[in-house]
């Protein structure tokens, strides 16, 4: 865990570097000042956050259904498959919706499905908990994230000019590996710290030890996502 934490401090102080030098270099590697509009930075936000939330559920799920709720290893590879196939299936639906509707609204719908699926996990995930119930309630968040992640890109690069879009796409795209990163550490940990001085995989203590820590972790997740609408909330409250 040590080392984790270790490792997340280095790059957060290694992307305070770039910035810094990427602030006073002439011909910078990505233009900063894109960072300057009030809706791109917000949207960013929000889809970093979103990430965030969905390769934290694709680490910690099949993690807690095999060591904390008896799943085979089978069905604990499988137990994201209706979400993802409802999230492929749905995605090419979301840019229709929003040249009909607008961003607004399908938006603001797609994220409140994103938050239900959030917090439902998080009450509803205990001792005796099915598979049935971790697919139900990832169903509900994909549903919003398909309809809402892409989205997010497309409004925060629409407020840029022209000569600013390949830095804004650079940004998008570094910080949302970034976030996978972060995501998968930090659910990493509430499983490690959980399971910690609580036997091996198998132990009665271990398993209980186990849905603990996958519950603390998809409260986290449940703050994270409610994080991710706020932004862009903010984002579409912004008239600059």
């Amino acid at each position: 865990m040590v080392i984790a934490v270790v490792l997340l401090l280095i790059a957060m102080a290694a992307l305070l570097v770039f910035a810094w030098v990427s602030h006073r270099a002439f011909s910078p590697l990505v233009r900063l000042t894109v960072l300057r509009s009030v809706k791109f930075r917000w949207h960013l936000l929000a889809y970093v956050l979103l990430q965030f939330v969905t390769i934290g559920y694709g680490y910690m799920i099949p993690n807690a259904s095999q060591l904390g709720f008896g799943a085979s290893v089978l069905a604990a590879g499988v137990v994201l498959l209706p979400g993802a196939l409802l999230g492929a299936a749905s995605a090419p639906v979301s840019g229709s919706l929003l040249d009909k509707f607008g961003s607004v609204r399908p938006m603001f719908t797609a994220m409140l499905a994103d938050l239900l699926g959030t917090v439902l996990m998080a009450a509803f995930i205990g001792a005796g908990s099915s598979m049935v119930m971790f697919d139900l309630w990832y169903f509900v968040y994909m549903l919003g994230f398909s309809m809402c992640f892409a989205n997010t890109m497309t409004c925060g690069m629409a407020v840029l000019p022209p000569e600013l879009k390949a830095d804004g796409n650079a940004l998008f795209n570094t910080f949302q590996q970034l976030s996978g990163a972060v995501a998968t550490t930090v659910m990493a940990v509430f499983l490690g710290v959980a399971q910690a001085g609580h036997g091996s995989a198998g132990d009665v203590e271990f398993v209980t030890a186990t849905q603990s820590g996958a519950h603390w972790g998809f409260v986290f997740l449940a703050v994270v996502m409610a994080c991710a609408m706020l932004a862009d909330l903010r984002a579409f409250a912004s008239k600059r």
